[in-house]
């Protein structure tokens, strides 16, 4: 019997065994650290700190707001419907008395840069120390590439990553003043889902533009934190109105979860930690397997918006 073969195979198990608990331990490691988020309520001038939070008319945008308030902060409203925006302002304000709240009414897929200088105009007497870039187009339903217009597909990849992008690059003067930190919501679709082929490469520029500005921080800018959130389905947003489940949390426990996660000390992790263990098992999934799971998966998540609409049609 060859015992250096045998002493070999033992010797990668224990190997591989040691990886694996390591990775396990890497990814939920975040899970076990405080909020770091009350550092961003002090600032050098002793004003009161703000929260600027996009998308903020309803869902996840709507319920940070409601916990940044809640957690301290004042809070800048975004939207683009005016209407919709005061009346959420005026439910914060009932909810939150003591603090303040303004609103920025701006369509992110018809934006200037003129558009950007006026929203850093209208809050340049604040200490905004919290940037929550939440903006973003939700996706109800799935179609192929040549499905959707070229107008669609422009209006999605502004939405959900030229905005962003020139947001923070518009108020990273403001930010590097004092100790902020920027969120950036993206989404599990950034792995390459078919049938959304702009919205998941969208977000998967903002995964990697993320990770690019955490590292410029640490050559320049060491009081900025960055993240990026990859969640997976949520229910009370827009287009998902369904009870919420084990996977699919309310955008209000993901909103908790989410200023929870401050301060971990990763750059990129899913708040909500069943969404994290979606994560885990997307990035280690072989790539053959991921092509025939993902096909698979949009392909009856399709088939299920097809027969919605048609239910409801026939209502």
């Amino acid at each position: 019997m060859d015992f250096s073969l045998i002493n070999t195979f033992a010797g990668l198990g224990i190997l591989t065994s040691i990886v694996t608990v390591w990775i396990i331990i890497d990814a939920f490691f975040p899970f076990l650290r405080p909020s770091k988020l009350d550092r961003y309520l002090e600032t050098p001038d002793g004003k009161p700190a703000w929260a600027l939070v996009t998308g903020a008319s309803d869902g996840i945008g709507k319920a940070l707001s409601h916990e940044l308030a809640s957690r301290g902060f004042n809070v800048v409203l975004h939207g683009r419907n005016p209407a919709k925006l005061q009346l959420v302002q005026q439910e914060m304000q009932a909810t939150h008395p003591d603090r303040n709240f303004r609103t920025i009414v701006a369509d992110a897929t018809r934006f200037t840069h003129e558009t950007l200088q006026d929203i850093t105009s209208q809050i340049a007497d604040l200490n905004i120390t919290v940037l929550i870039s939440n903006a973003g187009v939700g996706i109800s339903d799935f179609r192929l590439l040549e499905q959707v217009s070229a107008q669609e597909t422009d209006d999605l990849i502004r939405l959900n990553a030229t905005f962003p992008t020139l947001l923070i690059h518009a108020l990273l003067p403001t930010l590097t003043r004092r100790p902020s930190v920027v969120i950036i919501i993206g989404s599990l679709a950034d792995y390459g889902f078919p049938l959304i082929s702009t919205y998941g490469p969208a977000k998967a520029y903002l995964r990697v533009f993320a990770k690019a500005l955490a590292r410029e921080a640490r050559i320049a800018h060491p009081d900025l934190e960055v993240m990026y959130y990859p969640v997976g389905s949520v229910t009370g947003v827009s287009h998902t109105w369904t009870e919420a489940s084990f996977m699919r949390p309310d955008s209000s426990r993901l909103a908790r979860d989410a200023l929870a996660r401050v301060g971990c000390g990763r750059t990129v992790v899913s708040p909500y930690w069943p969404h994290q263990l979606s994560e885990l098992f997307l990035t280690w999934l072989p790539g053959s397997i991921m092509d025939v799971v993902t096909v698979d998966q949009m392909v009856k998540l399709q088939a299920e918006g097809l027969n919605r609409g048609v239910e409801k049609k026939n209502r």
